[in-house]
């Protein structure tokens, strides 16, 4: 990625966890567990995986820091028990990281986290199309801006570099229509 736009990306995907996180702790906002907890573990995994081909940029930095955090918080502030959905999910985000082990080749670890991490938006998803009002619109509005920088400042569009910003660009335009566009056709 572009240094100063990766860096740029990164500090604005970071800042959005501070009202995501204000929100959690006001009880605004409650963060689906398992979406939080497979973010979190993946954006570790996916971390590495970057870590290796060469290609860490500023949204997995500012993920891995905020989403740790977020999913800390979500065991005891978050949607209480597990759905069908979330338990779904969550086999899903496991399979895929087998998949990952199995195939031990860092571009199949990166495919493998950002489809389990797109999975894995599905319990926030459906808790936002039910509730919008259970998800900080000032936070998902901070981490699609920070996708779009992170877009901007992809340096070559292979696996490793484009991934990241391309896979959580297609999270966030979701959340954006189910925060901001979807309330309205009530």
């Amino acid at each position: 990625m572009n240094d100063t736009l990766s860096t740029i990306s990164g500090v604005v995907f970071l800042a959005g966890f501070a009202p995501y996180i204000a929100a959690i702790l006001r009880r605004k906002a409650k963060p689906s567990k398992a979406s939080w907890l497979i973010w979190a573990a993946l954006d570790w995994i996916m971390f590495i995986g970057l870590l290796h081909k060469h290609a860490v940029n500023g949204l997995i930095v500012g993920a891995l820091i905020g989403a740790t955090l977020v999913a800390i918080l979500s065991l005891r502030y978050g949607m209480p028990g597990w759905t069908a959905l979330d338990i779904t999910c969550a086999i899903g985000a496991t399979a895929g990281v087998a998949l990952w082990l199995l195939l031990d080749n860092a571009n199949a670890c990166i495919i493998a986290c950002a489809i389990t991490m797109f999975i894995g938006s599905f319990p926030t998803f459906a808790s936002a199309w039910k509730d919008p009002k259970r998800e900080s619109r000032e936070a998902w509005l901070l981490y699609f801006i920070a996708c779009v920088i992170g877009l901007l400042a992809v340096p070559q569009w292979t696996i490793a570099h484009a991934a990241v910003p391309v896979s959580w660009t297609a999270t966030e335009s979701i959340m954006m229509f189910l925060l901001f566009l979807r309330p309205h056709w009530k």
